[in-house]
């Protein structure tokens, strides 16, 4: 099969889960004969040099055609996420020439670049790959603080979602968020999770572990709910700061809030690359992931895989991982309480208790996350896929989302773009 993925990100780049999610993913699919492309969308990475990557063609968003998309995005300048990351979505479909010679494209609901590819007419079959969307992360980081362009954006996702012609979740949980909304079914597909070497790094730290970002959704302000009860455990947290609300950074709401858990119970220890974040997982007495929502959550995997003691907030997704008891520990994040009873428990383990919790721990892992098992899942929902009855336009959702002057122009002209950037240029030098 000849695939194009459209994404926020991708390797060599670090970033968030989506790397981690494609970087394994992708180049297993070559090896697998796949023909594998990967076009690269985000305001950060334009006008990049093509590259290959383990047989993955990368190739990377061209201002021009950003720049020509928001012209054509005019309309949606007072809603600022539209206006930030249509132009990007479209940029990039119409610099693939909407998948022409591709038999299935695959894109995020992060950044919204899925939009375009499933309002328009079809070149190829569209997958679209939930990481996490706009609307969602907008929902859990902001509770307390709504507009009206973070609801149309959840109202449009809705309406868009279910058009595609199939749509994978990375977690069961994420699978039932939108099942939910869209009346449609959802192909898990977790993430691939190499088994990685099991040498000795050092000896266990008495403290507890979270890496993730210092934000709400990732259960910042639970965990300090739950240390306020234990006097005598103290916990590490790796992670970059972020926006608490319009007024505080993360950090600054825990101390305020928390003067007398954050900072002393639990301990921020700003960001860490890649290699000293599992160096700290492997020392670690224990690994806590206390999310109030969670995709996924690749720390919780990566723990597992460690041997380490993991305890999991059931709104995680990769709750999906975890018997209760057996290979980690499950808890309600609703409830501070029950994470405090939990942490107490896991910190008066026996070793031998925590050796054979760890081996439950990469044994499943090793089941459910293996590349080949992983790999054959995807294959055989692309498969289906391609034999599917088309989809027919949506005149309604097209005109919602719609590109101004190029999608008008796609219609006569086979996508002959240079010449709709050129019509766009002469109508903003002489208004004609």
């Amino acid at each position: 099969m000849k695939l194009l993925y459209i994404l926020p990100e991708y390797l060599p780049d670090s970033g968030g889960g989506i790397i981690t999610f494609y970087g394994q993913l992708l180049p297993a699919l070559v090896q697998a004969g796949h023909e594998v492309r990967v076009m690269v969308a985000n305001h950060q990475n334009l006008d990049q040099p093509e590259r290959e990557i383990e047989g993955v063609q990368v190739v990377y968003l061209s201002s021009k055609f950003i720049d020509a998309a928001r012209s054509g995005c005019g309309r949606f300048k007072n809603l600022p996420t539209f206006w930030a990351f249509l132009p990007l979505a479209w940029g990039a479909y119409q610099q693939v020439k909407g998948g022409e010679g591709f038999d299935i494209v695959e894109a995020t609901d992060w950044l919204m670049l899925y939009m375009p590819w499933v309002v328009s007419s079809r070149k190829a079959k569209v997958v679209v790959s939930l990481h996490g969307s706009n609307g969602q992360v907008d929902w859990y980081s902001n509770p307390h603080e709504r507009n009206f362009d973070s609801d149309l954006v959840r109202v449009v996702e809705v309406a868009t979602l279910g058009l595609a012609d199939a749509i994978h979740a990375n977690s069961r949980s994420n699978a039932r968020f939108w099942e939910a909304k869209i009346n449609k079914p959802i192909q898990v597909i977790p993430p691939v999770l190499e088994l990685p070497d099991q040498a000795s790094v050092g000896g266990k730290s008495p403290r507890g572990l979270v890496v993730g970002r210092l934000q709400n959704w990732k259960g910042a302000e639970v965990l300090c709910q739950a240390l306020e009860e234990i006097s005598d455990i103290e916990i590490d947290w790796v992670g970059s700061d972020t926006a608490w609300n319009s007024s505080s950074s993360a950090s600054e709401y825990l101390q305020k809030n928390y003067p007398n858990t954050f900072g002393s119970k639990l301990i921020w220890n700003g960001a860490l690359n890649y290699a000293e974040s599992i160096k700290k997982i492997h020392k670690a007495a224990f690994v806590v992931v206390p999310s109030i929502w969670d995709v996924f959550n690749m720390t919780a995997a990566e723990a597992m895989s460690l041997k380490s003691v993991v305890i999991c907030s059931q709104a995680a997704g990769a709750e999906m991982l975890i018997n209760d008891g057996l290979n980690g520990f499950l808890v309600d994040p609703a409830k501070p309480s029950q994470l405090a009873d939990c942490i107490r428990k896991v910190s008066r383990l026996s070793l031998q208790q925590k050796e054979e919790m760890g081996r439950n721990a990469r044994d499943s892992i090793f089941n459910s996350l293996s590349k080949s098992e992983i790999l054959k899942k995807l294959q055989n929902s692309y498969k289906k896929i391609l034999v599917t009855d088309p989809k027919s336009l949506d005149e309604w959702l097209l005109n919602c989302i719609r590109l101004e002057f190029v999608e008008k122009e796609n219609s006569n002209s086979n996508g002959a773009f240079p010449r709709i950037v050129k019509k766009i240029e002469r109508f903003i030098r002489h208004g004609l």
